[in-house]
C-alpha cells in the first residue's frame, strides 16, 4: 500500500483513539506517524492554489514547464493504466497491464526527483514529503521549536517539536468550537471585521476602542498550548503550522498566564513577550528555507528595494462609503473587473510607507512606484531579481472579494481597458511567475494572510504561497487591514533594526517592534493588539 494513505490513515486512527490511550509506547509510536499524516492532510487542504500555479507554469516554454508539463501526461497516462489494470486483474491481459503500470509509476518517480533536484521551490508547494520528528530536529536550531496544529469535528491536535523532543495533545475543543471562539476574539481584532472590505484605516481621532477578552484569549492558550509547552521550555522562536479556524488568529494575541484584575494591552502577558513567531506553510518548507538560504549564502549580495504603492483609485476613501460594504455589493457584475478595481478607495497613506522605507537605503538603490506608476505592467516588468526587498502596499483582495475574482490577488492603478497582461489585479498564479531571490516581500495589504476563522478557511492564502514560489525567502503579511500609521511605524523600524543588526532574524526584529508599541501609553490606541497583532512573517523567520 502506498505510504500516503497509511500516514492518512494513522493520523485519523489517533484522532478517534480514546484519550487515556496517549500514555502507552504504541500511542507514542503512532503519534509521530500522525504528525506525518497530518501533514498530508493539510497539504491536500492546499492543493487548490498550488494546481491553480502549476498549470499556469506549464504554459510557459522554460524548462520547468517542459518538465510540468510531461509529469501531467504521465500522470494522465497512470491514471488510464490503473483503471486498465483494474479491468484486467483477472484475466491473461493482467501480467502485461501491470508490467506497463509499474513502468509508468517509475517515470513518475522519476520526473519527481528531477524537479525536486532542479526545481526545489515547486516540489515544495506541489507535492511536499512529510517530516518525521527526527528529520524536523535536524532541521531546528536549539532555541527554535515548532508548533502543528489540526482541527478535526471533534477535536484539535497540537504537536509541538524542538531539541528537547516532542509532544503531543488533543484538546477537546471541535473545529465548529474553535471557530467560534476565535471569530469572538476577532471581533475586537480587527476594524472591518463585519464588512471584510479593502479600506483605508488612517490613526484615529479618539482613542480606539478598550475591548478585548483577556481570559478567552487566555482560556485557548490554556487548552491547546499549555500541555506541550514542557518541550518548548528553551525556545524563543516558534515556527508554526495551522489549518482552518486557527489560520485567522495570529498567536501573538494569546495570553501565557491568568490576566489579573489589573491587567491593561501595556502590561498583559501577550504570548509574544515569550517567542518571535513564524508562519509556515507546512512542517516540510523548513528544509526547503534552509537549502535555499544555504544556496544564497555565496550568491551577489542584494542591496536593492523596490516599493509599489497608493494607486489610483477613485472610489470612496471613508468607511461610510461603497468600500465600507462587502466587496461584492459595490461591484455586482454590470461593468468589467477593471472598472471593480478602479472603484477600491484610494490609500493615500500608503505613500507616506514607501516613502519612510525608501530613505533606509541609497537613493540609487531604492525604486518607488505610486499612482499611475503603481500598475500591475511594472510589477511584472520590474527588475524584481536584484532587489532585496519588495513591497506591495495596496489592497489585498480574497476571492469572491469581486465578482469574477476567481483567486486572491493584490490590486493596481488599472488601464482603461483591460488585458490580460494588465487588468489591475495581479493574481495569485501570476505573482507565482515573478522572478524574485528577495530576502523579504511585504505585503502592506489587508487579507493576505489567512481568512477571518471561518471552519475550513484557507490556513494561508494563495498570495503568500505564491510569492514564496517565485522565489522570496520570507514574505509579512496581515490578517486584517491596518492603521497607516502603524503600518509606517511597524515596517520602517523592523526594517531598521534588521539594517541595524542582521543577525537579529526577521521573526525577532518584529516581535521587538511590536513591543515597542505594546509598551506605548494606553490611550494612543497602539498597545491593542488590532494595532501591532496583525503582522506575521511567513517562511524564513531568520
Amino acid at each position: 500500500m502506498p505510504l500516503k494513505p497509511l500516514l492518512i490513515g494513522a493520523c485519523l486512527a489517533l484522532l478517534h483513539a480514546p484519550a487515556q490511550a496517549q500514555t502507552t509506547t504504541d500511542a507514542t509510536q503512532m503519534g509521530e506517524r500522525a504528525f506525518e499524516g497530518a501533514q498530508w492532510i493539510l497539504a491536500t487542504k492546499a492543493s487548490r492554489a498550488v494546481a491553480q500555479m502549476g498549470a499556469r507554469a506549464a504554459k510557459g516554454d522554460g524548462p520547468l514547464a517542459l518538465l510540468i508539463r510531461e509529469r501531467q501526461q504521465t500522470e494522465a497516462d497512470l491514471t488510464k493504466a490503473r483503471s486498465l489494470y483494474a479491468v484486467q486483474f483477472s484475466n491473461a491481459d493482467a501480467k502485461i497491464t501491470r508490467a506497463r503500470l509499474q513502468e509508468v509509476e517509475d517515470a513518475l518517480a522519476e520526473l519527481d526527483v528531477e524537479i525536486r533536484e532542479q526545481f526545489p521551490n515547486y516540489a515544495e508547494f506541489s507535492n511536499p514529503k512529510p517530516l518525521s520528528y527526527q528529520e524536523l530536529r535536524e532541521q531546528l536550531a536549539p532555541n527554535e521549536g515548532l508548533l502543528l496544529f489540526l482541527s478535526a469535528p471533534f477535536a484539535t491536535y497540537v504537536w509541538a517539536v524542538s531539541n528537547q523532543g516532542q509532544s503531543w495533545h488533543r484538546a477537546d475543543v471541535s473545529a465548529a468550537q474553535l471557530g467560534d471562539r476565535i471569530r469572538y476574539l476577532r471581533r475586537d481584532l480587527d476594524p472591518t471585521a463585519l464588512v471584510r472590505a479593502a479600506v483605508p484605516l488612517p490613526a484615529p481621532s479618539t482613542p480606539a476602542k478598550s475591548a478585548f477578552d483577556f481570559p478567552k484569549a487566555h482560556a485557548l492558550f490554556s487548552d491547546l498550548i499549555t500541555p506541550v509547552l514542557p518541550v518548548l521550555d528553551k525556545v524563543d522562536h516558534l515556527y508554526v503550522v495551522k489549518d482552518g479556524a486557527l489560520s485567522g488568529l495570529p498567536l501573538a494575541v494569546l495570553l501565557t498566564d491568568t490576566p489579573s484584575d489589573k491587567v491593561t494591552f501595556s502590561n498583559a502577558p501577550w504570548l509574544v513577550r515569550r517567542f518571535a513567531l513564524t508562519t509556515l506553510p507546512g512542517v516540510s518548507s523548513l528544509p526547503s528555507i534552509r537549502a535555499a538560504a544555504a544556496m544564497t549564502a555565496d550568491a551577489p549580495e542584494l542591496s536593492g528595494f523596490v516599493g509599489f504603492g497608493n494607486p489610483d483609485f477613485d472610489g470612496a476613501s471613508t468607511q461610510s462609503g461603497p468600500a465600507s460594504r462587502a466587496m461584492g455589493a459595490f461591484f455586482d457584475g454590470h461593468g468589467t473587473l477593471t472598472d471593480a478595481v478602479r472603484s477600491l478607495a484610494p490609500l493615500p497613506g500608503t505613500a507616506r510607507e514607501l516613502r519612510d522605507v525608501s530613505g533606509l537605503f541609497p537613493p540609487e538603490l531604492a525604486s518607488v512606484f505610486t499612482g499611475p506608476k503603481a500598475t500591475e505592467t511594472n510589477v511584472k516588468t520590474a527588475p524584481l531579481e536584484t532587489a532585496k526587498i519588495i513591497s506591495f502596499a495596496t489592497h489585498g483582495l480574497i476571492t469572491g472579494d469581486l465578482t469574477g475574482l476567481a483567486e486572491p490577488a493584490l490590486a493596481f492603478t488599472p488601464p482603461q481597458i483591460g488585458s490580460e497582461q494588465d487588468d489591475g489585479l495581479l493574481t495569485a498564479s501570476e505573482a507565482a511567475e515573478l522572478q524574485l531571490n528577495a530576502d523579504w516581500v511585504i505585503l502592506s495589504a489587508c487579507n493576505t494572510a489567512a481568512g477571518d476563522g471561518t471552519p475550513g478557511a484557507e490556513g494561508l492564502s494563495g498570495l503568500a504561497r505564491a510569492f514564496l514560489f517565485a522565489g522570496a525567502r520570507s514574505i509579512l503579511v496581515s490578517h486584517w487591514p491596518v492603521r497607516d500609521d502603524v503600518t509606517a511605524t511597524l515596517t520602517k523600524e523592523t526594517l531598521a533594526r534588521l539594517q541595524h543588526d542582521p543577525d537579529l532574524g526577521k521573526s525577532q526584529a518584529l516581535r521587538l517592534s511590536m513591543l515597542d508599541l505594546i509598551s506605548q501609553p494606553d490611550p494612543s490606541g497602539l498597545a491593542h493588539p488590532s494595532a501591532w497583532a496583525p503582522f506575521v512573517v511567513v517562511g524564513d523567520g531568520n
